[in-house]
């Protein structure tokens, strides 16, 4: 039997398969859910900046140092904080009735006061965190090293205050993406998630109103983050994670082959539930057999451009090639 085990941002999943944070993660049922399907981890749904922030100006005293899970009491005594409350139990709940890593979420904007209380994830026994940041670079008074720098700052305070691995998922809207990277790699972060799916706006030419196009994926979509996974994996020194448009086990099999440590699925679960993960699993298990792969790691980044010994075949070659008709 194929050893479908893997380390990303030092933890030890049984598969590379997990979970991305939506409403799949977003309740104890709903993470048993995901494991008893087989699941390799969970990121559970993001706690939003703008919740914290609004608990910030109840009575939380961010100063507190919590120590560890079993400080929950005193959390509790001490603060009247409804949303950060509620979302490290349930962190805490998830950490006692599962087995796989759960890995907690914000989904961040700006680099502000809420900073000082991620240590409380980890005080719940969170096995990391992710960063699902999001700036859309719209403000024409800005410059793009301006946005960058946000993402950095984020990263460097957020690596300072807790000691449990850090990856950060990112949207694509950077000018230089290679560059990006590399620089949130050398701040020590653990992982990056390619990429995150933004709110993307439709119109009703008839209402005449803004509406909201498709909010689920589709699997075209995966291969933007092959391209950049591909370019950078070895390349950089951080775990890389592909997120977005892998629907199944064939979507899986790419990205690692391009050198994602693990993969983050969605869509594909949302639309035709838990049971996608298995037959995701089973295709992995199937494809390395017939491969004669014993191990995930095995194969894992062979197909990157740091492998390659065709390397220009990642990048505009190919698009030219594309133009001219050569195959």
């Amino acid at each position: 039997m194929a050893e479908l085990s893997t380390n990303y941002l030092g933890l030890t999943l049984k598969n590379p398969l997990i979970v991305a944070s939506s409403h799949l993660t977003a309740t104890v049922e709903r993470v048993k859910a995901c494991q008893e399907a087989g699941a390799g981890a969970v990121v559970l749904k993001s706690l939003f900046e703008e919740q914290i922030k609004v608990d910030i100006s109840r009575d939380l005293d961010g100063s507190q140092d919590m120590g560890h899970a079993d400080g929950w009491d005193f959390l509790v005594e001490s603060s009247k904080s409804h949303h950060m409350d509620a979302y490290l139990t349930l962190v805490e709940d998830c950490k006692k009735k599962t087995d796989i890593p759960v890995i907690a979420s914000v989904n961040c904007v700006s680099d502000g006061t809420w900073l000082d209380y991620a240590r409380k994830f980890e005080a719940m026994g969170a096995d990391a965190l992710e960063l699902n940041a999001f700036i859309i670079p719209a403000d024409i008074r800005r410059g793009a090293s301006s946005y960058e720098d946000v993402y950095l700052s984020i990263a460097e305070t957020v690596k300072k205050k807790i000691n449990i691995p850090v990856a950060m998922k990112l949207t694509s809207h950077f000018t230089d993406m290679a560059r990006m990277i590399n620089r949130l790699a050398q701040t020590g972060i653990d992982g990056v998630v390619l990429f995150n799916r933004l709110y993307r706006p439709d119109v009703d030419i008839e209402s005449l109103q803004m509406k909201h196009a498709p909010v689920l994926s589709a699997p075209q979509e995966i291969y933007q983050t092959l391209q950049w996974i591909a370019l950078l994996a070895g390349e950089v020194e951080t775990d890389f994670c592909g997120a977005t448009g892998i629907h199944d086990g064939e979507g899986m099999v790419k990205q690692l082959l391009v050198g994602a440590r693990a993969v983050q699925m969605c869509s594909a679960i949302i639309k035709d539930g838990t049971p996608v993960i298995g037959d995701t699993l089973q295709f992995l298990e199937a494809w390395m057999d017939r491969k004669g792969y014993a191990a995930v790691d095995e194969f894992i980044g062979k197909l990157s451009q740091e492998s390659s010994s065709n390397p220009e075949v990642y990048e505009r070659a190919q698009y030219v090639k594309g133009l001219v008709g050569i195959s």
